[in-house]
């Protein structure tokens, strides 16, 4: 049910197109095929500002690397391992590795995860950003609710702006995934996420990263509602439920604030071609209460606002 709604997400490539004009008018001339240093080269001549030279190679990645989704569902089971006499020796055959990928991302021009991080890591590096890789959790559906994993799935940027850390996903910002192929959609809420919404979708493996952004642990990281970047960029507000998991066996009641009176909701349900209105929907004080039913055997539910999935939720 999930990829009948994702055609409505097409009409926003104009509006996140529109915050990276400066940097798009001057990486489309950039050669498709190119190396880390002249990549790093390029942006160090045309941008002045690490600000701008971030946001290039950001911008520049996602619309020349496409997601390896062959990689991702038929994974090869390399395992690495070397030896080394010092940490300094370590570290070099570490980067080594990391340099390996890059050069692999950017000679085929595809990538999962850690291919698009390292990648925008070297370059960072490359123009005396400071930055770091971080490793940990992402939840991409309903099916990953309250099933918790216990090894990290995702890698993303750090980058130090300003004396100030910012978060970056560049995996997420070049597309989506519709009807099982990869489909390239630019996104740029993925760049500088906001830090308040930081655990509604990734969870840092690193103790560290975790502190940084807040306080949670993972199994209530697992155990929220699925959140849409359209909601998480909007000024909505989820009130209730706070858990992703709602019994089907009683009317469903969704609290949403700033939900305003011209704004269109639906619900769609998992096994149901066609998204339903409302049982009722009714408003007091700014939150608005969405009351719905959910069809029997249905497993999954999907808040739609303005033709758009904006929550996922699992039905038990």
């Amino acid at each position: 049910m999930k990829q009948l709604f994702f055609f409505l997400f097409l009409w926003n490539w104009a509006i996140y197109a529109q915050d990276f004009s400066l940097v798009k008018e001057k990486t489309a001339n950039y050669p498709k095929l190119i190396t880390v240093e002249n990549l790093a080269k390029r942006i160090a001549t045309d941008f002045d500002s690490k600000d701008q030279q971030v946001k290039a190679a950001f911008y520049w990645l996602t619309h020349n690397i496409r997601y390896d989704l062959n990689g991702y569902y038929n994974p090869k089971q390399k395992r690495i391992s070397f030896r080394y006499r010092n940490e300094q020796e370590r570290q070099e055959k570490l980067q080594a590795i990391k340099d390996e990928i890059v050069n692999e991302t950017l000679l085929t021009r595809k990538a999962l995860c850690e291919g698009y991080a390292q990648t925008l890591a070297k370059v960072f590096s490359i123009l005396q950003i400071e930055n770091e890789v971080i490793k940990g959790y992402v939840r991409n559906s309903s099916n990953d609710i309250s099933n918790p994993r216990k090894n990290s799935n995702h890698a993303w940027n750090a980058v130090k702006l300003n004396n100030k850390w910012i978060y970056i996903d560049a995996t997420w910002a070049a597309g989506i995934v519709n009807n099982g192929r990869w489909q390239p959609l630019f996104n740029k809420y993925y760049y500088n996420f906001s830090k308040a919404n930081n655990f509604k979708t990734h969870y840092p493996e690193s103790t560290l990263w975790q502190l940084k952004i807040g306080r949670m642990n993972k199994d209530d990281f697992y155990n929220q509602p699925i959140y849409k970047s359209n909601f998480l960029q909007s000024n909505l507000q989820l009130i209730s439920p706070k858990k992703g998991v709602l019994d089907g066996n009683t009317p469903i009641k969704i609290r949403i604030k700033n939900l305003q009176p011209n704004q269109t909701v639906f619900l769609g349900y998992s096994g149901y071609r066609y998204a339903v209105k409302p049982d009722s929907v009714s408003t007091e004080n700014n939150i608005t209460t969405i009351v719905t039913t959910p069809p029997e055997n249905s497993k999954q539910a999907f808040l739609i606002i303005d033709k758009e999935v904006m929550i996922e939720l699992l039905i038990q």
